[in-house]
């Protein structure tokens, strides 16, 4: 009977017996009688024991072979695989055989730094660690969609092709649309908006750009962004959603990871949450050695100390001034300058900025004017308000900045699967 090819973790559950796995070749060592492959594929590695060794030939590694084989206790302890078993082979068959590496996959030796990493991008994430990186993003984006959909929200598609600034800044990559200037989207930010003024509750994970010349460890100008939008609600009722959102995400996490986080040595535990006022925040910064005013944004050496002052735990700043948030967030108390906006922060970073919108399209025009923004490049944003608009809120968060958050990350570049920034266009 011809044996079914099966994944290495079920050819080690099933114990005893004839088996047939595929994989790439990620150790080789020789001894006099014997070689010994470590061969892995997306469940785990195996350590493969090849007696005859003109099964092998000039093997390399990271090619790719099918093996069948007879699966034991193991005799000889494996270095990097399952200790307790190994795949006696009996027959070995290269389905592709790897060319000279431009870097180690093992990294047995010397590591590679992260733009060789990242220009060699498909060998560097077949190492554990990489892998492990993007089976937790992976859970965190699902995570994402299934707390919301238990919600009743509705997922929405927003256009990615746009005809003005979201933000109300110039960053953007232009387009020639039919001949016509156009924008790639910087957010979905208006558009979520129009979409929650009649749906109530909506979200999306979508591509978003921006034109900014960053070079940090946590800015890329291509990301995949979640948002949200509900009506009916203020910052307040949207800043739980938040909460209660990257908690049920990091419960997920913690449950379906458990190897990933062993092999990346977290101690990932569930996030509390902690709220200051924008003036709450500032007299406690300005207590821990900070100079900072009304009117000053976090820098990151900010951001960290708040987060060391309370571990474990997302940070809301709410009432922000309204001279530092853009112009579709609600002027919450014009007297004293105060917004209805927010920032979420998380693992030394920020992770979200949100708030509640501006409904009233009188109030939303001389919140452009205020920005210097021209309210007729608005107008069909401004006119959907026009027709019965309620109040609404909302926030967004970059995929790859949470990732960065909660897996402790240096570089966001390492949650993102193919970074683009402005100095990598390639691969």
């Amino acid at each position: 009977m011809e044996l079914k090819f099966i994944s290495i973790s079920d050819a080690i559950k099933q114990g005893e017996g004839k088996v047939a796995v595929r994989g790439w070749v990620s150790r080789e060592r020789g001894s006099n009688e014997f070689k010994f492959l470590v061969l892995r594929d997306f469940s785990g590695l195996v350590q493969c024991v090849v007696k005859d060794k003109s099964l092998v030939g000039n093997l390399s590694l990271e090619s790719v072979v099918e093996i069948k084989g007879i699966v034991k206790k193991a005799q000889v302890k494996a270095e990097f695989a399952r200790k307790d078993v190994e795949v006696e082979v009996f027959e070995l068959k290269i389905l592709a055989k790897a060319e000279e590496l431009p870097m180690q996959v093992n990294e047995k030796s010397v590591k590679a730094e992260l733009p060789t990493r990242l220009d060699n991008r498909s060998l560097d994430i077949r190492k554990p660690r990489i892998r492990a990186i993007f089976r937790i993003q992976s859970a965190i984006i699902n995570g994402f969609r299934e707390f919301f959909y238990k919600k009743d929200f509705i997922e929405i598609q927003p256009p990615e092709i746009i005809a003005t600034s979201t933000e109300g800044g110039t960053d953007l990559f232009p387009v020639d649309y039919f001949g016509r200037k156009a924008y790639l989207a910087q957010s979905p930010q208006l558009y979520k908006q129009m979409a929650a003024i009649s749906l109530e509750k909506v979200f999306s994970t979508s591509p978003v750009w921006r034109a900014e010349k960053h070079d940090t460890s946590k800015h890329i100008n291509e990301i995949r962004q979640m948002d949200i939008e509900v009506a009916f609600a203020d910052d307040q009722e949207i800043m739980k959603y938040l909460g209660e959102a990257v908690q049920f995400i990091a419960e997920k996490v913690t449950k379906e990871c458990k190897p990933e986080i062993e092999i990346l040595g977290l101690d990932l535990k569930i996030p509390k949450t902690k709220y200051l006022t924008y003036n709450e925040a500032i007299a406690l910064l300005n207590k821990h050695g900070f100079k900072l005013k009304r009117g000053d944004d976090f820098e990151p050496e900010a951001e960290r100390k708040l987060c060391s002052l309370f571990p474990d735990t997302i940070i809301f700043t709410f009432e922000w001034p309204s001279e530092i948030k853009p112009f579709y967030i609600w002027p919450k108390n014009p007297e004293k300058g105060t917004s209805g906006g927010f920032d979420a922060l998380y693992g030394g970073i920020e992770i979200s900025s949100g708030g509640q919108r501006v409904h009233i399209p009188d109030i939303l025009i001389k919140q452009l004017k205020n920005k210097k923004l021209n309210p007729e490049h608005f107008k069909w944003y401004v006119d959907a308000f026009r027709y019965g608009a309620p109040m609404h809120a909302g926030w967004s968060i970059g995929l790859e900045r949470i990732t960065q958050a909660m897996l402790k990350l240096d570089n966001i570049r390492e949650g993102t699967l193919f970074p683009r920034d402005r100095r990598r266009l390639t691969p």
